[in-house]
Order: structure tokens, then C-alpha cells, then sequence
């Protein structure tokens, strides 16, 4: 195409200049002289132009995993990507406190219901055995919660650390998003400078076809496309610093939240010590007094006890299966924020499930674009050379404020492996259309000082006709003026094409060799 254009426009400057000396020994010459063309009449049918867009791929159901109890992971059974059934384990939380607790509970249940048998019984030093027992367990406890204890404040401190440095990245990309803001309003308003230009051109070639040269408006539409071009280019730079920054902040966030939910565990754990204190300090009062007679009083007492410890291990019980955390539904694994050796705060996100039987694109188109769209538009949603077919389901009504660009989301179904959630996308979507009109190959229009004209064959002989092209692909145009549908139009390219020469029709081949050997000449 390139290649035709190129030597078509040396033709017409050769023409003219040697016109005077030619005069018309060339012309007859050239009448004289038959060429070989290939013709094709134009067709009746539409054609449409698609604009590319950059969209988000994200699922239309999501259910966040967040554990009730804070604690070290021990054991993760998925990664992103598996697919679980509703009640599977995802992961284990390390329920040694927990047992401990459990434990404590047990303890402080088998001595009051001990104490009870014993008062009943009378059996002392069966009593007194277990009493005894209980007490070194209770202190055994509480040495174990002390060490626990300086485990989790080491912890504390080492989540204060990382705390400082995603503030100090966050303000770096605070910085970065001001720079940013400021280039996009520079570049917006180039954008428009640019626009206005392009539009004042059109103008200006609507009055006076030859007010602009080809060169000129070239130079005008690329300096609007490179305005175009820079403004995506800083709005994509922005949106992934602010994502940047966002995904700081919620991981300063989970920080954050895992240090209250450690400063409440040490707290938790600093009251678990003064009960077990005064569990130790009334159970070696139990033992004193079991050393005596048992007294009527005591038997009320012990039964409270009792209830109180059964109370105990029904808490301990359920804080212990929380260790244990469980899929709520059926679905794919988009995110697995915990890890083995890792914490898991209690309240915090630990895991994303997603149904991805349908899948949402969003994407942003300017206002232009938006207005040719509309909901159950078809759109091509293209990932690594993998295209799949969506429709529009929501066209926003508000700009970003930043970008100016207008949200639209296509619904894609049935592409789980080839479009993974947060990835990015191809979106394809239709912004101009022209139905039942007369359609040519592209290269068959060739461009004169802004007008357009083919080259028919009418008797035998080469027709220069003028055309008005309308709507353009890559490969076919369409003709609003100067052609029928029984037009015969020239469909190959050569050096001799002239009005008035006489042609000899020939097929694609013959016309393809000729071609190539008017070229090398």
C-alpha cells in the first residue's frame, strides 16, 4: 500500500513536470499502450471500526476468610489459584495457647469436680493427691503463659518495624501521585490545545479542500494521537502509583490491626495470669481446708466451682476449633495473605474466595466513545492472543476527575483460566458503525490534494472517477459518492494507470506479476 502511493505520487510529479515536453506524443503513446488490471465491483454490506481499551478484570462474587482468633499459621492447605468446595480447611492457626487454655479449663474442672467427690466421699488423700496435682498444673500454666507472653511482644516489636517502613513508602508515593496529578493536568491541557487544532483544521478543509496540506494535517492529527498518547500513558502511571499506595496502606492496615490484636492477646494473657493466680491461690486454699473436716459451706462452693470450670471448657473449646479455619463457600483463591510461620490476625482479611463463573471487565472510554456505547453492546475481550466475546452491562454517567474518562463494565462468562482476577485486558468495543453501504478495498482509493478517486474500467478503458470515501478500516473504505454497484474498479496497482488507457483484464495472478515487473522497471 505504502509502496503503491509512494510511486504514484513520484508519477504525478514527474507528470508534471515533463508535461510540456511530452505534449501529447506521451499521451497517445501511453493510450497506445494496453494495461493489465484486475477489476471488482463494489459491494453492498456494513462495516464497523473497533477501538482497544485497557480494562480490570475482577470476579462478580467475592467472599473475604477472616479468622476469629490471632495466632502463627502452622499449616496453609491452598494456594491462589486451587479451587475449594464449601468446609474445606484452608489453614490452621498454632492453638498451643489455646490448648493451654483448654488445658487450664480441664484442670480447674477435673479439681473442683475432684473437691466435690471428695467432700461426698470423704476420701481426703484422694483429695489432697489431686489437689496437689492441680496446683503444680496451674503453676506449670502460668510459667507457660509467661513465655508466651515475651513470644508475642517479640513479635509486637518486629511488626512495629515494618509498620515505619511502609509509612515511609507511603509517603513516597503520596509525593509521587502529587508529581503525577500535576503532568496530567499539563498533558490535559495540551490535549485539548491539540483537539482544538485538529478540529479548526477540519474546518477550515470543509470551506477550502486544499487549506491544509496532506503533511500539515498529518502533523496535526499525530500531534493530537502523542497528546492522547501521553495523557494514557501519566493516567495508567497514576492509577498504579495509587494503587501502590493503597496496597501500602492495607498492608500498613493489617500491621496495625495484628499489633491490637497482639496487645490484646498480651493483655488477654496478663488477665489469664491473675486468674491463674487466684485459681493457684484457691486451690492451695482448697487443699488448706481439705486438710480439715470438710465443712457443710464448702460443698456450695465446690459446686459453683464446678459449674464455673464446665463454663471454662466450653470457651476454651470453641477459641480452639476458631485455630481451625474453614472455606464459607465453594469457589477459586484470588488471595492467600497468610503464610506458614506467618501471623493471622483476628478480624483481618486472610483470604479471598471467588465464584468465577462470570467474570466483570472494567474499562474506561472518553465521552465521545461513550455516548456510541450502550448496555448489551458486544465487546472482544483479548488476553495473551486468547479472544472471548462480552457484553456491556453498565456505562457509568460520572468522569473521573482526573482522568475524564468514563467507567463501562462487560460481563465476560465461562473464562476462568484465561482471565484471572486483577490481570489486565484487550477490550474491543465497537464505536463506529455504517450499514448496507457501498464497500472497496482500501488500496483501491488513491488521495490527490485531499480528494479521493478510484480508476474504473468503461469500455475498455481507464476511467479516473472522484469518490467520497466515508468510514475507513485497514482494508476496505466505504464510498458514499461516485460509484455504483455495477462499477468496475480496479483492484491492482500499476505505474500505467492513466485516464484513458486501454486495459486488458486479467486475473489476480497475471495482475500480481505485472505489477511486481512495472515496479522493478
Amino acid at each position: 500500500m505504502d509502496k503503491k502511493r509512494l510511486v504514484a505520487l513520484g508519477l504525478v510529479v514527474t507528470l508534471g513536470v515533463t508535461a510540456s515536453a511530452c505534449g501529447k506524443k506521451d499521451e497517445t503513446e501511453a493510450a497506445e499502450e494496453k494495461v493489465a488490471v484486475e477489476v471488482q465491483k463494489p459491494s453492498m454490506g456494513n462495516l464497523s471500526t473497533d477501538t482497544a481499551y485497557i480494562g480490570m478484570v475482577s470476579p462478580q462474587e467475592q467472599v473475604y476468610v477472616i479468622p476469629m482468633v490471632s495466632g502463627t499459621v502452622t499449616e496453609t492447605f491452598f494456594e491462589v489459584g486451587d479451587v475449594v468446595a464449601q468446609g474445606d480447611v484452608l489453614f490452621k492457626i498454632d492453638d498451643e495457647a489455646y490448648r493451654l487454655q483448654m488445658k487450664n479449663a480441664q484442670a480447674a474442672y477435673n479439681a473442683a469436680q475432684a473437691g466435690v467427690t471428695a467432700q461426698s466421699g470423704g476420701a481426703r488423700d484422694l483429695q489432697n493427691y489431686q489437689t496437689e496435682q492441680q496446683i503444680q498444673q496451674l503453676k506449670d500454666s502460668l510459667n507457660d503463659t509467661y513465655e508466651n507472653k515475651d513470644d508475642m511482644e517479640d513479635t509486637l516489636d518486629d511488626l512495629d518495624k515494618k509498620g515505619k517502613e511502609l509509612d515511609r513508602g507511603i509517603s513516597a508515593g503520596k509525593k509521587q501521585i502529587n508529581l503525577l496529578t500535576q503532568q496530567l493536568g499539563l498533558l490535559n491541557a495540551q490535549l485539548e490545545a491539540a483537539k482544538a487544532a485538529y478540529n479548526a483544521m477540519e474546518e477550515a478543509l470543509k470551506i477550502n479542500p486544499d487549506a491544509y496540506s496532506a503533511d500539515e494535517q498529518n502533523k496535526i492529527k499525530s500531534t493530537m494521537d502523542e497528546a492522547q498518547k501521553n495523557v494514557d500513558d501519566i493516567s495508567r502511571k497514576l492509577a498504579e502509583a495509587d494503587a501502590g499506595v493503597t496496597a501500602a496502606q492495607n498492608s500498613l492496615a493489617a500491621i496495625e490491626a495484628s499489633k491490637t490484636q497482639l496487645e490484646s492477646g498480651i493483655d488477654q494473657i496478663e488477665t489469664s495470669q491473675d486468674t491463674l493466680r487466684d485459681n493457684i491461690a484457691t486451690a492451695e486454699g482448697a487443699y488448706s481446708i481439705t486438710q480439715q473436716e470438710i465443712y457443710p459451706e464448702s460443698d456450695a462452693a465446690s459446686a459453683a466451682q464446678l459449674q464455673q470450670a464446665a463454663v471454662g471448657i466450653d470457651s476454651a473449646k470453641m477459641q480452639l476449633d476458631y485455630c481451625t479455619v474453614t472455606a464459607p463457600i465453594g469457589g477459586v483463591i484470588e488471595s492467600f495473605s497468610v503464610e506458614k510461620n506467618g501471623m493471622a490476625a483476628q478480624g483481618n482479611p486472610a483470604c479471598i474466595i471467588s465464584n468465577k463463573e462470570s467474570m466483570t471487565v472494567t474499562f474506561s472510554v472518553a465521552e465521545q466513545a461513550k455516548n456510541t456505547l450502550a448496555a448489551g453492546d458486544h465487546v472482544i475481550v483479548e488476553r495473551n492472543g486468547v479472544q472471548h466475546e462480552g457484553v456491556i452491562t453498565e456505562i457509568g454517567t460520572m468522569a473521573n476527575q482526573q482522568t475524564k474518562l468514563f467507567q463501562v463494565k462487560a460481563s465476560v462468562s465461562g473464562a476462568v483460566d484465561d482471565l484471572p482476577n486483577g490481570v489486565n485486558v484487550k477490550v474491543y468495543a465497537t464505536t463506529e458503525r455504517e450499514e448496507n453501504k457501498l464497500i472497496i478495498p482500501y488500496d483501491s482509493i488513491y488521495f490527490s490534494a485531499g480528494d479521493a478517486y478510484v480508476y474504473c474500467v468503461e469500455n475498455g478503458r481507464i476511467v479516473k472517477t472522484d469518490v467520497t470515501v466515508g468510514l475507513m478500516s485497514d482494508t476496505e473504505a466505504v464510498i458514499e459518492e461516485g460509484l455504483t454497484a455495477d462499477s468496475q474498479v480496479v483492484k491492482n496497482w500499476s505505474s500505467k494507470l492513466r485516464n484513458g488507457v486501454e486495459v486488458e483484464l486479467v486475473s489476480s495472478e497475471q495482475s500480481t506479476d505485472e505489477s511486481d515487473a512495472a515496479e522493478e522497471e
